[in-house]
């Protein structure tokens, strides 16, 4: 099926997701909230089931976007064998409740062409809204469809973000679980190169790959707790290009840099072969964040 570009500018929705407690704690635990049964607790403990209350992991914004039951309607003719999540910019507005109905539309805003061999870039904008009406976060998301290059479009813009020309202020450290990409597929990315080995193995992987949102809302909790630590609703935006693939089991490493009360910039690298490249004068690899951009309410 050949790229159709005729979607372009069509708002598509409402999706409706109704949440309670549970939803936030297991999009948190697929992020790698108390993994050792300590870390980031705030996160996974409602302290009372009847009456809920827990800090919410505000990456939580983005799977109300970014879904299959979304992927499937936006249809405009892609290879779904070949998406792969090329980044996020969300933008927060509101907080989110313990339980609620949430209502969002997406739109189509472009289709760009990166050339034969080199595939498409999409992007789309949801804006999620509570059942009372209040508008709560505007997810940009962007997904390059490595089959589909070469079929007329512009190009796409480029993502440049500039970087402090020092070392990070911050660096944060941890191990990526090799169950964490399997607890986030219940927040309803169901892409099989998250969990068949086998469909991975046809790409030259050695394993299933972390979801690009799992990634970022990894980094999303080293950010915070560096920055701004146990107040997540602090948030204001939060933008990352997928730039590598993330295998569980990876030692995962954030570094920051601080701009001003209010902005920074980070990356998450391999700390392993990222160590061994400066150890021997070599070219640092290629991070798995890239061009990241957070901003919070100082």
């Amino acid at each position: 099926m050949a790229i159709s570009t005729e979607i372009v500018g069509k708002t598509f929705g409402p999706f409706v997701r109704d949440y309670t407690f549970k939803d936030l704690e297991i999009c948190a635990l697929g992020c790698g909230c108390a993994w050792d049964g300590k870390v980031d607790l705030e996160y996974v403990n409602e302290h009372d089931a009847a009456d809920p209350d827990l800090k919410v992991l505000p990456i939580f914004a983005v799977p109300l976007t970014v879904n299959e039951e979304m992927t499937t309607t936006l249809d405009y003719g892609f290879d779904y064998a070949g998406s792969l999540h090329y980044g996020i910019d969300v933008r927060y507005h509101a907080p989110f409740k313990m339980n609620d109905r949430i209502e969002t539309y997406v739109t189509q805003e472009a289709i760009w062409d990166r050339g034969e061999g080199r595939g498409s870039l999409s992007k789309q904008v949801g804006k999620s809204y509570s059942s009372d009406g209040t508008h709560l976060c505007t997810v940009e998301t962007y997904d390059c469809c490595i089959y589909d290059g070469g079929f007329g479009g512009e190009e796409p813009p480029k993502d440049t973000v500039d970087y402090p020309d020092r070392e990070p202020d911050y660096v944060y450290e941890e191990v990526c679980g090799l169950q964490w990409p399997l607890i986030y597929r219940m927040m309803g990315d169901w892409h099989q190169q998250h969990i068949d080995w086998s469909y991975t193995e046809q790409t030259g992987l050695a394993r299933p790959i972390n979801h690009g949102v799992c990634s970022a809302g990894i980094a999303m909790r080293h950010v915070i707790k560096l920055l701004f630590p146990g107040r997540p609703e602090l948030l204001t935006r939060f933008k990352c290009r997928f730039t590598a693939p993330v295998l569980p089991g990876t030692k995962l490493r954030t570094q920051v840099w601080k701009l001003s009360e209010g902005e920074a910039r980070f990356r998450m690298v391999d700390a392993d072969a990222y160590d061994a490249a400066v150890a021997a004068g070599e070219r640092t690899p290629k991070p798995f964040l890239n061009a990241c951009i957070v901003e919070w309410d100082a």
